[in-house]
């Protein structure tokens, strides 16, 4: 009998025992692996642990019994499936990076993943850029948004970045180009997003499990302000209004859901909004920060 031994590096510092099991043993039903862990067959500096175990940097694993005895194949990190794009185009969207992330300002019409009609999107290509299929994205934008989105080199900055997101430790501002003459200066939206199958419904209250609860602050843009915007955005609708968005919490369509709601619905949005043969969908990611870091690009926007 084979016994593998692995001790824990930075990529796989805090993972939970059971997930990294299943990394290295895709094969293997949880229930062997779950059964493996109970028995004693895998062991963390010698000792049982179990399945939610947060591994630490210099654990020593040791495995038996599962993948048949055979020690798990080392995977590359190079992407599998190559294919041609314009790397420039991409490279030239990063606006920062270092060995943990980089900032990505994404275009509008640019998919964040492959999916029906694209072939591939930013994720995909940047693990190709990269030449690293490690690379993810902590935060995501539609389609038809732009603006700023978190690329991650690594996993534990990934788990990292994940983790202040799900606590709202990642400050996000928006602008938003909306149909009406919004009336308050400031205000906050407070519902229950339910994600259905053609979209996004908002509620006062929980209408399911799925429901969550959804809070946006919203700030609209001073008169001066708006004047020297006002000729760069198109459309035939001369009642609208620009708004400053602090997104609090990230729900799905989360913004365009609400704006819509109360009667406000974003310039170019087809989906949630009117007819308004604009050309552009006027939602923008214009600022990210975190820790010491503040990213912006409000200056750059082309409204």
């Amino acid at each position: 009998m084979e016994i593998f031994e692995y001790k824990v590096d930075s990529e796989t510092e805090n993972m939970r025992m059971d997930r990294y099991l299943k990394k290295n043993y895709p094969d293997e039903p949880l229930s062997k692996i779950f059964q493996a862990l109970r028995k004693g067959d895998v062991r963390v500096n010698d000792k049982k642990v179990k399945e939610n175990y947060r591994l630490s940097l210099e654990d020593k694993i040791t495995i038996k019994y599962l993948g048949n005895g055979k020690t798990p194949s080392k995977k590359t990190n190079s992407p599998k499936n190559k294919f041609s794009f314009d790397e420039k185009k991409y490279r030239e969207m990063i606006i920062f990076e270092n060995e943990d992330f980089f900032i990505v300002n994404k275009k509008e019409r640019v998919p964040m993943h492959k999916g029906t009609g694209h072939n591939y999107g930013i994720s995909e290509v940047f693990k190709q850029i990269y030449d690293n299929e490690n690379i993810n994205f902590a935060n995501r934008l539609d389609y038809e948004t732009s603006g700023l989105v978190i690329g991650c080199k690594n996993l534990k900055f990934l788990r990292y970045i994940s983790e202040k997101i799900r606590k709202n430790e990642v400050e996000k501002k928006y602008i938003a180009v909306v149909h009406g003459n919004v009336k308050n200066e400031k205000f906050t939206i407070k519902n229950y997003l339910t994600t259905q199958e053609n979209g996004v419904t908002v509620s006062k209250e929980k209408i399911s499990k799925d429901s969550k609860e959804s809070i946006t602050n919203f700030k609209k843009i001073s008169e001066k302000e708006f004047l020297k915007l006002r000729n760069k955005i198109k459309t035939r609708d001369k009642n609208i209004s620009v708004l400053d968005i602090d997104l609090v919490t990230g729900r799905k369509h989360q913004i365009r859901a609400q704006l819509a709601n109360i009667g406000y619905p974003i310039v170019g949005d087809s989906k949630y909004g009117i007819k308004d043969n604009s050309d552009r969908f006027h939602l923008y990611c214009y600022q990210i920060s975190f820790d010491k870091y503040i990213f912006s690009i409000k200056n750059d926007i082309l409204l």
